[in-house]
């Protein structure tokens, strides 16, 4: 805060040495935490969905592992789908695409299992 000097007849400054940063940190601490980030990455995560619906277990992933597929479909289905969606929701944050393709794939098996019985 400035102040005033009444015998000199001007305003001296009051001056303040800057404020110490901390040492950084060693590199064996950033390769740590590296190995740590890698290993959660590598755990990867979940569609909410899947915490909600859950399709499959651990054990299920590792004797059957995920498969990516491409799927194509008109514009008019996906909308229809979105709109489905959105009414379904009733004011709530809608179903993923994903997770309500998923859902409607799981429903269609069900019922194809039944019919085999």
């Amino acid at each position: 805060m400035p102040t005033l000097d009444i015998s000199r007849g001007g305003v001296s400054m009051a001056v303040t040495r800057a404020p110490r940063r901390s040492a950084p940190t060693p590199v064996q601490d950033q390769e740590a935490n590296e190995a740590k980030v890698l290993e959660v990455i590598g755990r990867g995560g979940s569609v909410a969905a899947d915490q909600i619906n859950p399709v499959s277990t651990l054990a299920d992933e590792q004797s059957d592992p995920l498969k990516n597929v491409q799927l194509r479909l008109y514009k008019s289905t996906l909308e229809e789908i979105d709109h489905l969606r959105r009414r379904h929701a009733r004011g709530r944050k809608p179903l993923s695409r994903h997770a309500w393709l998923l859902q409607a794939i799981e429903e269609k098996l069900q019922k194809e299992r039944r019919k085999l019985d």
